[in-house]
């Protein structure tokens, strides 16, 4: 088995990070840049979009949400996202909401990166504020969770650690100190800091 990934891209970083604390962090990870179109992945994935996961058999599995689902279908290991109940469904959702912040996010940071007589000011600040509305919104996900680490822990906290990385002049901590504390400890969790990302790649 073996991870496509690009250093930068917070889909690639949740899959890592459930890898790790399910006990798999030693599945090989082959990053590249995917803005470039590389033939290594434009040939698992003709999307040139990352992670994508390849099976021993030569199966290949792209997209973060269907990726999450097969390892913790597959996997030996703690379960990251209940069987069953309201609490699947609260997992999932925060997965989703967390997905949505980085779509937006990216979005913004993509536009910024344009010329700046060619940025569009208030697309930039209409997916800047929904970011914003976005991360307030992670206090009280957060208080819906359980409190033992799940699927929607991880990703909550890789969107967080992704528009601290992309977009540091949205500074949330100051309007949600919970959020901030509960945060600061997800950060320090050794799957977390073990993938860091870094500034090679667009997402």
């Amino acid at each position: 088995m073996k991870l496509i990934g690009s250093p930068a891209s917070p889909f690639v970083r949740k899959i890592r990070v459930l890898l790790i604390e399910k006990g798999h962090g030693d599945v090989d990870v082959e990053m590249h840049d995917p803005w470039s179109n590389p033939p290594e992945l434009t040939a698992l994935n003709p999307f040139s979009r990352v992670p994508a996961l390849v099976l021993s058999n030569g199966v290949v599995f792209y997209d973060s949400k269907l990726i999450a689902d097969y390892i913790e279908s597959t996997m030996q290991g703690p379960r990251f996202v209940p069987e069953a109940g309201a609490g699947r469904w609260f997992v999932l959702q925060a997965q989703a909401h967390a997905d949505n912040m980085l779509d937006v996010g990216i979005r913004a940071l993509l536009e910024r990166r344009r010329p700046a007589d060619k940025q569009i000011k208030d697309k930039i600040m209409r997916d800047e504020l929904a970011v914003a509305r976005g991360i307030s919104s992670c206090a009280k996900i957060v208080k819906g969770l359980e409190p033992k680490l799940n699927l929607g822990h991880i990703s909550l906290a890789v969107a967080l650690g992704w528009v601290d990385f992309r977009l540091p002049h949205i500074k949330w901590r100051e309007k949600q100190p919970s959020l901030a504390a509960w945060y600061q400890d997800m950060r320090l969790r050794p799957s977390m800091q073990s993938t860091i990302p870094v500034d090679s790649a667009k997402s």
